[in-house]
């Protein structure tokens, strides 16, 4: 394969990929909005419970030998040996994983005082079987740069949990719809792989192989396990101290809120990469186009989380209904938290370019630390005063190390950062000002006040952000012009 025939497939593999991911997004988060008619706080409570223990069994399988199968190069065996390899040992490996799951899943509930996920963790366990049954021929996909395949595959496990989920959840089976939708979407998943794809497992295993793909894929099994930690380390603290229906309102609302960031930011991350991938060795290029596209990600994800804070407790009413009260709030807090942590969003980004993974990774260790006490102390304090601990948490000090890294490793410093962002820092750093006080003047919110104030201080927002006016004529037609020229090559 020539340049040129790779460079077509490497565009058409990432306007796949593109596409896949944003109707992955789209269709997942509707998913739950219309669960979230029919079930309560308390379901995605117990659920959420489950999940996590779930999720931290398949860090083993999805970030190990099946990704050290895509990087394998045919060098001493055939790609069909090493992929069989592959498939007996993941297969293996989520067995024991499944038995050792099943059997403490008893005490396990009893550790997270929530005995109901005892039954719903062994039922959930099936599904790292299921995964591992589908592993390879995905990898396999990936390898060979075919992701409209992976498309159609990822619609439909995204979409067949909703198709048996609702139906279940109007019967009244309460949290077993969602189990029984993550089931159903895991073999409908396993199903489809096995029928596009041409490989089938032949009864071939050799120890060498797989000692090779074991020392590629621990690496990744450790990276894994770090970011399960940041990820769940703040449902786990909860599920100590509070209700599942508490932790029922803190993980949707936190997932809603991720998922928009993600809808509207994520497209430009790989891009990003790719771009300064290809700059790493001019230093000038690279500062200006990380400090373009920082400018870029943190101006809609500060707008977004304004837009939250002012009108969370709306949008909670309106998409989750009256069983979700205090679901608001919470949208509020988590929304302008995740707005302001955009800032230091794409730096890993940019360490990975200039060939230094490991710094990002160095940083989540560090904020693991942190977060560990501080969660604890504030899960003591009630609901409230954790998601606020959160909110902090997630903007300080983490921006402090980024701030060393990048003006070490990419000429970055904090003065850059801010002359670049600082009309969008601080508008929404009033906003978030005058929001507090108002709550604590008022003694809390009113709708009725809410109203007529809240789409003022938006308006001032967007006043207060004159000084970026051509920034951000410039970034609407950008985003128009990428949406037409997408949707004319999918089209």
């Amino acid at each position: 394969m020539n340049n040129k025939e790779f460079s077509n497939k490497v565009m058409n593999a990432s306007k796949w990929s593109l596409f896949t991911e944003i109707s992955a997004k789209l269709i997942g988060p509707i998913s739950l909005i219309v669960l979230a008619r029919f079930l309560t706080p308390d379901d995605f409570g117990v659920v959420t419970i489950a999940t996590m223990v779930i999720s931290f069994t398949q860090i083993f399988m999805n970030s190990g030998l099946h990704k050290a199968l895509i990087q394998t190069e045919e060098v001493e065996h055939k790609i069909e040996d090493i992929a069989s390899v592959t498939f007996w040992a993941n297969i293996g490996l989520s067995i024991c994983i499944f038995l050792v799951i099943f059997f403490i899943a008893d005490p396990l509930s009893s550790i997270l005082n929530e005995p109901r996920t005892a039954n719903v963790i062994k039922v959930l366990a099936f599904q790292i079987i299921l995964s591992a049954l589908g592993l390879v021929q995905t990898a396999l996909f990936q390898r060979e740069l075919k992701f409209e395949k992976l498309f159609w595959v990822r619609i439909v496990t995204v979409v067949a949990p909703t198709v048996l989920s609702i139906p279940l959840a109007i019967y009244g089976m309460g949290y077993w719809a969602i189990v029984g939708g993550q089931i159903f979407g895991s073999l409908a998943n396993t199903i489809v792989l096995w029928f596009i794809t041409k490989w089938k497992p032949s009864l071939f295993f050799d120890y060498k192989i797989f000692k090779k793909l074991f020392s590629f894929g621990y690496l990744s099994i450790i990276e894994g396990i770090v970011g399960w930690l940041i990820i769940w380390l703040d449902v786990l603290i909860i599920g100590i101290y509070f209700s599942t229906n508490e932790i029922g309102l803190y993980r949707t609302a936190s997932s809603f809120v991720n998922s928009v960031m993600l809808l509207l930011v994520s497209p430009i991350v790989p891009v990003l990469y790719s771009s300064l991938s290809r700059i790493q060795n001019n230093d000038d290029m690279f500062k200006n186009y990380f400090l373009q596209a920082q400018k870029l990600v943190f101006f809609i994800s500060v707008t977004l989380g304004v837009i939250f804070l002012l009108f969370g407790e709306l949008i909670g009413n309106i998409i989750y209904g009256s069983n979700w009260e205090g679901i608001g709030w919470i949208i509020s807090i988590l929304g302008i938290a995740y707005g302001f942590k955009a800032l230091s969003s794409l730096n890993g980004e940019a360490y990975r370019a200039k060939g230094k993974p490991g710094i990002n990774a160095s940083i989540m260790l560090i904020n693991l630390i942190i977060y560990i006490p501080a969660y604890i102390f504030a899960g003591k304090l009630g609901l409230l005063n954790f998601v606020v601990a959160k909110a902090i948490l997630m903007n300080f000090p983490q921006p402090i190390w980024h701030f060393y890294f990048s003006n070490k490793i990419f000429n970055v410093g904090f003065k850059d950062v801010f002359r670049n962002i600082k009309f969008i820092f601080l508008s929404g750093t009033i906003i978030t000002f005058l929001i507090i006080v108002y709550y604590y003047f008022f003694d809390g919110f009113s709708l009725f006040r809410n109203t007529f104030i809240f789409p003022i201080l938006f308006l001032l927002y967007l006043i207060c952000l004159l000084p970026e006016k051509k920034f951000i004529i410039n970034t609407v037609h950008f985003i128009k012009k990428t949406f037409l020229k997408n949707k004319q090559k999918l089209g």
